[in-house]
């Protein structure tokens, strides 16, 4: 008897897994679909799903007899309105509108409501999870709400975007550079040397020489695919036109991501600049392909800072997030027009001062926006000697509210921390009541009377560089960001953005110098003049020691 008795529980723990208990991790309330039908929640745990019910205090869903959870679900409320925005179908749905989408069971009338609601999660009549917005969270259309760990929205996520963590590569070379110096040389080297695939993301494309230079890859065979931002501010230009069907004409594959009037983008701007070559090098740079981020040789142009980075890990991961932004639903392939591809340009001749240079064995972390910004203020908030940061711009948040990542800085000035902030002092930028000229004269004179380590300046345009566009950052002369982010709240929570953080000394030293030569034109090792004043300064004690050897000689003879 007691045999038989093991073996139909046995039986039944076999049939029937035993729950190791659900939570919601993930809720959308405010969808793109008409009427909200693509809503949807994400239970996740794994086993029976028996006794378990969600309700909003209107109505509740449970779930068939027998059910079983391999890990997490979807439920949504219609699952063909959330095909239509997914492009996936949901593990349940709770009204029927497609016959291979199973149905939840629902009594009342359960719909949650896009700006106020409640939800609880129950086990057997008793509660196991409470929840409302906004007082957990801030709903709004198209806004995906996750928890981890029992905090909620730790980063804004919207419908369609990607979710990629942090990774950390050891690179076998990076190769830094700076506009306007050294940038043409190393950009147009990547594209000239890629045998088999180009895959470029970038904001703006107006630069017809490196057009040319991807034309030509694409009739040696490379594969080359360009995706941009649809909808820069101010619309696109005619010159960036004649770029894309330049490219488009010459084999190409020519993508925008832009809004449409059903739905709007995942992300507020493509503002990425960087490109993979071949799975194993990675370009990224804070400049987008125009005459004046990245100058022909010579030129005077922006100042922004790159790498070209030899790792197949850090191309890899790129890659990934390429082909993430090049699957979404607000893709659209490019139709070309009749714009040319535009003339060449460049500004006035300038004398190069800082040449591309070579680091190897480098670790590189990856920073994606919206995915990992928040890498930077990590960085910032850890730095324990010096903080050097070089920015196009920095923003107040909306409404006035303080910038947290400025804050940042200032709180490792007041720690002693040595800080300095470059800023560009275009009239752009100088021309409202709080932008870079406010936020130089604010850090300055917080220095003073809150005996805060720090000092700013604004970066004037001048015979060499036209304006400042870096996004970059140097901390404990160890950490190098190199990215497309700006200091404002969009670019790192709502905009797709990409930078790397180096961690290499001398890639440190090298970004170090440059700053240096930008705050007060201090010469250093890098520069090129710089050394070649230590050879005429060679040569000059080498002159006067042979004078002195030939008078000795002569004196002698006598």
């Amino acid at each position: 008897m007691r045999v038989w008795m093991l073996v139909c529980i046995a039986l039944c723990i076999t049939a029937a897994p035993v729950s190791a208990g659900f939570l919601v991790t993930e809720i959308c309330p405010d969808g793109y679909a008409k009427g909200d039908g693509d809503e949807y929640f994400v239970l996740s745990g794994t086993g029976s799903m028996d006794g378990w019910v969600i309700t909003d205090g209107e109505g509740s869903v449970r779930f068939p007899p027998g059910s079983i959870s391999p890990g997490s679900i979807v439920i949504a409320r219609e699952g063909t309105a959330y095909y239509t925005i997914h492009g996936t179908y949901p593990d349940y749905e709770i009204y029927s509108t497609h016959p291979s989408v199973p149905d939840a069971l629902f009594t009342g009338r359960f719909q949650m409501a896009n700006t106020k609601d409640d939800i609880t999660l129950l086990y057997h009549d008793s509660p196991v999870q409470s929840f409302s917005w906004p007082e957990d969270f801030i709903p709004g259309n198209g806004r995906i709400h996750i928890c981890t760990d029992d905090i909620w929205d730790e980063r804004i996520y919207k419908i369609g975007q990607s979710r990629f963590s942090p990774e950390t590569f050891t690179a076998e070379s990076v190769t830094l550079f700076v506009s306007p110096d050294s940038s043409f040389e190393v950009v147009d080297s990547v594209i000239d040397s890629t045998r088999f695939s180009l895959c470029i993301s970038m904001y703006e494309f107006t630069h017809p020489e490196l057009a040319e230079s991807i034309a030509d890859a694409a009739a040696r065979g490379v594969a080359v695919t360009l995706l941009v931002e649809g909808g820069p501010v101010g619309g696109m230009s005619s010159e960036e036109k004649g770029v894309l069907n330049y490219l488009t004409n010459a084999g190409a594959a020519v993508y925008t991501i832009e809004s449409t009037d059903e739905l709007p983008a995942r992300y507020r701007y493509l503002h990425t600049k960087y490109l993979v070559a071949d799975e194993d090098t990675l370009l990224i740079l804070s400049e987008n392909f125009k005459p004046t981020g990245i100058p022909l040789p010579g030129t005077r142009g922006n100042r922004g800072w790159g790498a070209a980075v030899h790792s197949s890990g850090v191309a890899g991961y790129f890659r990934d997030v390429f082909d993430a932004d090049l699957a979404g639903y607000d893709i659209h392939p490019y139709t070309p027009g009749t714009e040319p591809l535009p003339d060449t340009w460049k500004d006035e001749d300038v004398t190069v001062r800082f040449p591309a240079h070579t680091v190897y064995n480098v670790e590189v972390t990856p920073v994606i926006s919206p995915d990992t910004s928040v890498l930077i203020p990590h960085l910032i908030q850890n730095a324990g000697k010096k903080i050097d940061l070089q920015q196009a711009y920095i923003s107040p948040y909306p409404g006035g509210a303080h910038n947290i990542w400025l804050d940042y800085v200032l709180e490792a000035g007041g720690r002693g921390i040595p800080v300095r902030v470059m800023l560009d002092g275009m009239y752009y930028n100088t021309d409202g009541d709080t932008d870079n000229d406010e936020i130089v004269a604010n850090i300055n004179r917080m220095s003073k009377k809150d005996n805060i380590s720090a000092s700013a300046r604004l970066k004037l345009p001048d015979e060499y560089i036209t304006k400042l566009h870096n996004k970059g950052a140097i901390v404990d002369m160890k950490y190098v960001l190199v990215s497309s982010i700006n200091w404002n709240y969009n670019s790192p929570n709502n905009n797709r953005e990409a930078g790397i953080i180096i961690k290499n000394e001398e890639s440190a030293e090298y970004f170090s110098e440059i700053f240096q030569y930008d705050w007060d034109g201090t010469s250093g090792k890098w520069e090129i003049g710089a050394t070649k004043q230590i050879d005429l300064r060679y040569v000059l004690v080498a002159v006067i020691l042979l004078l002195l050897f030939v008078i000795w000689q002569l004196k002698r003879r006598r």
